[in-house]
């Protein structure tokens, strides 16, 4: 499966409108990821680092942004929350709700890993493999469509005029400008991924699901309460987690 999306990501990498220097930094890498899978496979902690890889590729197959989509998605949000509906939370809600969103958004990068060794620590690493197939696949059907549908995060549209209230904001803003490939993924990746691992860790360890599960539900509030994603890719991606998850657990079936 991850060497099939590399491949995919190398075949898109010949036909995509993007500048020379983009292509063939994508076309060597995707081959170079393919290459990799052959000779390592998925040992210990590689899954992450083509995770990693799966993340960054696609951006550079990306050209300008959708913006009918934007309109759409950002329509979509102020048909949930109203024109200022967000704002006004982030005005309003107590300080330490605002701070736990935030944090909840921070925590993205970590779910994933904190689930793998969850697994192993109950003893279950039998189940390494049904575990990274509901997590890639579900990660990489949302990072896939990037070049397909890309779009700005709602904070790059709206302006980000959220009020200093929160220390663990600034932070998450850092680690963006840093980490971040500056695309909005729909649907969100960053969800997806949160909760295919606590359904993949939830299914032999009930009490690791429940608390990976509440963390990536706050993952998904959070990021649509602090402008990272709209309202539309939080949702779609709750389902590509429940879609990975039915089928890895289908192709895992004895």
């Amino acid at each position: 499966m991850a060497a099939a999306y590399f491949v995919y990501l190398a075949v898109l990498a010949c036909v995509r409108s993007v500048p020379t220097t983009q292509r063939v930094r994508a076309l060597g890498l995707s081959l170079a990821a393919v290459g990799a899978i052959a000779v390592f496979g998925m040992p210990h902690v590689m899954p992450l680092v083509y995770l990693l890889t799966g993340y960054w590729l696609p951006a550079l197959l990306v050209g300008a942004p959708n913006t009918l989509l934007e309109r759409a998605l950002l329509a979509f949000d102020r048909r949930l929350f109203g024109t200022d509906g967000l704002t006004t939370f982030q005005e309003r809600a107590p300080r330490w709700l605002v701070e736990y969103l935030e944090l909840a958004y921070l925590l993205c990068y970590a779910v994933v890993p904190a689930g793998y060794v969850w697994l192993l620590v109950a003893g279950f690493q039998g189940e390494a493999d049904r575990f990274w197939s509901t997590v890639l696949l579900a990660s990489f059907l949302c990072y896939g469509l990037l070049p397909w549908l890309p779009t700005r995060a709602p904070r790059a549209l709206e302006g980000d005029s959220r009020p200093g209230r929160s220390v663990v904001r600034r932070l998450n803003l850092a680690v963006l400008s840093r980490a971040s490939v500056q695309w909005n993924t729909f649907p969100s990746g960053h969800t997806a991924a949160s909760l295919a691992t606590a359904l993949a860790v939830g299914t032999h360890v009930p009490v690791a699901g429940a608390v990976l599960g509440f963390i990536g539900v706050s993952i998904a509030v959070g990021s649509v309460a602090g402008r990272y994603h709209y309202a539309a890719d939080a949702i779609a991606g709750a389902a590509v987690a429940w879609l990975a998850f039915a089928m890895a657990t289908a192709s895992h079936a004895p």
